[in-house]
């Protein structure tokens, strides 16, 4: 079963890289492929109506055309576009002069076949890039410096040059084929030329957010001097220094890191180590030992420095990626970085997991296999069971009133969701490898240390409660996960009934004041003074006050058209005159239009949403019967 599972994930995963590696090809190539002929058959057209006039030309002057038909077949015209002899430039300048037809045609035809050279250079340095990313840490912070300075430039030209051959493209296409051309086609696409330009500058020199933001309080030397006593000790084991900082939250995991983190609005900078209050209540002393071991073997090995290193330019990676995936004028150079970063991803991965091994490999030397494996069981069960008791929690469809309780849920329940089969499945499916992970598999991780635990064992484990924990050693502790708690539920209820207003399609007064909480009518006022107004329920017309219910629309979309902006609406069903579209003008919006947009968006997104669960809902009820 599980060799089944292993094999459907990874041939997703071949399936994913393909769909991304055709889509590369496809928008690095199509357009200069496309201008490539086009520019070779309009060089063999002018080329035969060149010779054909001349030609002509030589008959009514009485002029041997044999000799001239022999000249022209050895120099068509579109060849001497290029450098020649003094003998033929008179010939040149007659028949290719500069932004002459011909000219034009020679040269595009020049310009796309550099242009697919340039295009599968640019292919090469993504995978040469990549194959550097799996040569080391090291080789992962040179291939990102590299291929983002790179690839922003080379993206920039490709839109560049590409939309240059767009432009060409709706010019000729049409004046070459019907004899006339299309203003509105070649403002259009250079319109979409430009848009492609704007959002290369945007990304290139949009500026990061700030840095991370995490829950949890800073744990003093003074305020808990036996835990930082056991963390001097632990790391002088390790061999390294003791981390500047000891951050204490309630999240399921622990780590270490160099990057700057905010904690509380107080920037914190150097090493910092993040345990978890509630999963060291779950741990044994030996177990958090292991724990903290295996954390700070990360700071020895240089593991959080190079992550220090890379995470901000790896996230302005992302940032440029997904804006030049958000517009169509930029497609073009989305899937080369989107290539780039799976690859990538895959290199960061595969080398995680390797510093997993290691910090494992020395857990169990200097505590023991059995701390660090039994460990890692506990803090799944932990998870595992949070995250249900957390859905269970979200899904209620009414809103929470009293205090949620979550830790006493968890603590309470825990016990028996251990011994049930959930748990163990749980644990199997963390067994199944994938190329994403940054952490190897349970079974891996027992192999490489050598102590292997039967599944029969994993419950007794993880409800093994110790009578003695790290806890102890933090005499703040109480106070600490008591206020993490609170204001965890606060936020928790807070995003729950957001939830709730998504999810609602209002039956009562309860559930309609609920959704017009988050969902309150936002009017707009047009430059004759109407109003259009977007409600939960659908479209309010400014001329009519007729409400274009949600129901009964299709599809939306704000288009501008030489400065004016319409809301086009299509609907499902034909509306009161019999028609499937409706346009509305919107004219006076021009500084409110993007904030309209946005509203517009996020009120259809909602029913959308709303729709989406009915239908769901309609399809259980109806496998239930």
């Amino acid at each position: 079963m599980q060799e089944v599972i292993i094999l459907n994930t990874l041939t997703e995963l071949k399936k994913g890289y393909l769909k991304v590696f055709f889509w590369l090809l496809f928008t690095l190539f199509l357009v200069p492929v496309i201008t490539l002929f086009f520019a070779e058959y309009g060089n063999k057209q002018l080329d035969q109506q060149y010779t054909q006039f001349f030609m002509d030309d030589a008959r009514e002057q009485h002029q041997d055309t044999d000799k001239l038909q022999a000249f022209l077949q050895q120099n068509p015209p579109s060849s001497v576009c290029g450098p020649v002899d003094e003998n033929l430039q008179d010939y040149k300048n007659a028949v290719c002069a500069p932004q002459s037809e011909l000219w034009q045609f020679y040269m595009m035809d020049k310009v796309a076949f550099w242009k697919l050279i340039g295009s599968g250079a640019v292919l090469l340095m993504v995978l040469l890039f990549s194959a550097l990313a799996f040569k080391s840490r090291q080789g992962q912070v040179i291939s990102l410096a590299l291929a983002r300075k790179f690839l922003m430039l080379a993206c920039s030209l490709e839109v560049m040059v590409q939309g240059g051959m767009l432009v060409w493209l709706s010019f000729w296409g049409t004046a070459f084929f019907t004899q006339t051309y299309y203003p509105k086609l070649v403002m259009a696409v250079g319109l979409l030329v430009l848009a492609g330009m704007y959002y290369m500058i945007k990304g290139i020199f949009k500026k990061l957010p700030p840095e991370e933001s995490i829950e949890g309080e800073v744990v003093t030397r003074e305020a808990a001097p036996a835990l930082w006593s056991q963390i001097d000790m632990l790391a002088a084991r390790v061999g390294t220094t003791p981390p500047d900082h000891i951050v204490a939250g309630i999240d399921t995991n622990f780590y270490v890191t160099e990057a700057p983190l905010n904690v509380n609005g107080n920037p914190l900078t150097g090493r910092k180590l993040y345990v978890s209050i509630p999963l060291l209540r779950q741990l044994t002393v030996a177990q958090a030992d292991g724990v903290m071991v295996h954390e700070l073997t990360h700071l020895h090995e240089g593991d959080t420095a190079s992550g220090a290193l890379l995470g901000p330019k790896l996230h302005r990676f992302d940032l440029y990626m997904q804006l030049m995936g958000q517009n169509v004028a930029t497609l073009i150079v989305f899937y080369p970085l989107y290539l780039y970063r799976m690859l990538f991803e895959l290199a960061w991965q595969r080398n995680s997991r390797e510093r997993e091994f290691v910090a494992d490999r020395n857990a169990s030397t200097l505590v023991s296999p059995a701390a660090i494996i039994e460990s890692l069981i506990k803090v799944s069960a932990y998870a595992s069971y949070r995250n249900e008791v957390e859905r269970n929690f979200f899904n209620n469809q009414t809103l929470h009133e009293n205090e949620l309780g979550i830790s006493k849920a968890i603590a309470a329940g825990l016990p028996e969701h251990v011994a049930s089969p959930d748990f163990i499945s749980v644990i199997r499916e963390q067994n199944v490898p994938h190329p994403f992970d940054s952490h190897p598999p349970l079974a891996e991780r027992m192999r490489n240390v050598g102590y292997e635990i039967n599944e029969a064992d994993y419950a007794a484990i993880a409800a093994d409660f110790p009578a003695q924990s790290w806890v102890d050693l933090m005499p703040v502790a109480n106070e600490i996960e008591q206020q993490l708690w609170q204001k965890y539920e606060r936020d928790f209820s807070s995003v729950h009934e957001e939830s709730l207003a998504w999810r609602y399609q209002p039956d009562g007064e309860m559930e309609t004041a609920l959704v017009l909480k988050h969902f309150p009518n936002v009017p707009y006022t047009l430059k004759d003074g109407s109003q259009i107004v977007i409600t939960w329920q659908g479209i309010v017309s400014p001329k009519t006050g007729e409400v274009l219910e949600w129901d009964n629309v299709k599809n939306i979309n704000v288009i501008r058209n030489f400065g004016r902006d319409k809301l086009y609406v299509q609907h499902e069903q034909p509306n009161a005159k019999g028609k499937k579209r409706s346009e509305i003008p919107l004219p006076g919006l021009k500084k409110e239009i993007e904030a309209f947009k946005n509203t517009l968006g996020y009120y259809w997104h909602r029913h959308q949403t709303v729709r989406a669960l009915l239908k769901e809902e309609t399809a259980t009820a109806t496998q239930s019967a």
